[in-house]
């Protein structure tokens, strides 16, 4: 990572770089943006969001905005690939998938390029958003164009990660260092299969047989935030992603996440967009 690719991102909504990840060695980073890591070469020793994994080349990870990544080890001759992405390019890539295919896809291992087709076209896929960015360099009045077809090639990114996912013939492995990462790892499970119905702290805690104080100290320790900002901080993505990429009515919406009624979904929308729905969707905002 360096300072070009850095300051390149919230500018044009994504920046791509290869890299040692030197700067997240024994020293605590929080991603700004979702970043998806492609291995190159070496191998790493790292932890995200108290998770470990052993990373190693032809291998993919996405990692949500917040992601805390801290590296534990690597081999000399290591280095990965980091695609950034703003949240605007990153909700639109993924607006056709749902959460609970995202919750397999985020924050875990993908084995790629097991063969020479497969290296061929995740390495196409970067070799497309290299193409694009070095055109926005060129002129700035195609960040649209550019933009629109980065979100294509995310989404065909996603599409094979999903589709190699379902060719696996073994479940994928979780790398869960201890205890209260495990604990970590469980909550964000109980929260994709239940953020619809359930957005109560004392829900989560009941279900994980451990009181709402201990789920608090673990999600902030793994995640850098409290248990109820975590369910709050996945519902606001959600409805986003279904105000601006779905053409649901805002009592479809209310059904959709068992809110009592339009106006009390409207003030929980604005109290954590600083925007009401009517608002987000006619303007097309999306705040990073």
């Amino acid at each position: 990572m360096n300072n070009i690719y850095l300051k390149k991102l919230p500018l044009q909504g994504f920046a791509t770089t290869q890299s040692s990840l030197q700067q997240f060695m024994q020293h605590s980073y929080q991603l700004q943006h979702t970043t998806i890591f492609y291995g190159i070469s070496g191998e790493a020793l790292f932890t995200i969001d108290g998770q470990k994994y052993r990373f190693t080349p032809g291998q993919i990870i996405i990692c949500p905005t917040n992601s805390n990544i801290l590296l534990l080890d690597i081999t000399s001759d290591f280095s990965a690939r980091l695609l950034g992405l703003t949240k605007h390019i990153w909700l639109a890539a993924r607006s056709s998938m749902g959460p609970e295919t995202m919750q397999i896809i985020e924050r875990r291992i993908h084995q790629g390029s097991n063969n020479e087709l497969e290296k061929e076209y995740i390495t196409n896929i970067f070799r497309q958003i290299d193409i694009l960015d070095a055109e926005l360099a060129r002129n700035e009045n195609y960040t649209e164009y550019c933009r629109q077809n980065v979100i294509l090639a995310v989404n065909s990114l996603l599409l094979y990660i999903q589709h190699i996912n379902k060719e696996a013939t073994s479940p994928i492995k979780e790398h869960i260092s201890e205890n209260k990462d495990k604990m970590f790892y469980e909550f964000r499970i109980l929260l994709t299969k239940n953020f619809r119905e359930n957005r109560s702290v004392q829900f989560y805690a009941d279900s994980l047989k451990i009181s709402t104080r201990q789920l608090n100290s673990i999600c902030q320790r793994a995640g850098g935030q409290n248990a109820k900002e975590i369910i709050d901080h996945y519902t606001i993505i959600e409805l986003q992603v279904a105000l601006m990429y779905t053409h649901k009515s805002f009592q479809e919406l209310v059904n959709d996440f068992n809110f009592p009624d339009q106006s009390y979904l409207n003030r929980y929308f604005k109290r954590h967009t600083g925007y009401s729905l009517s608002e987000f969707r006619t303007n097309g905002v999306m705040v990073d």
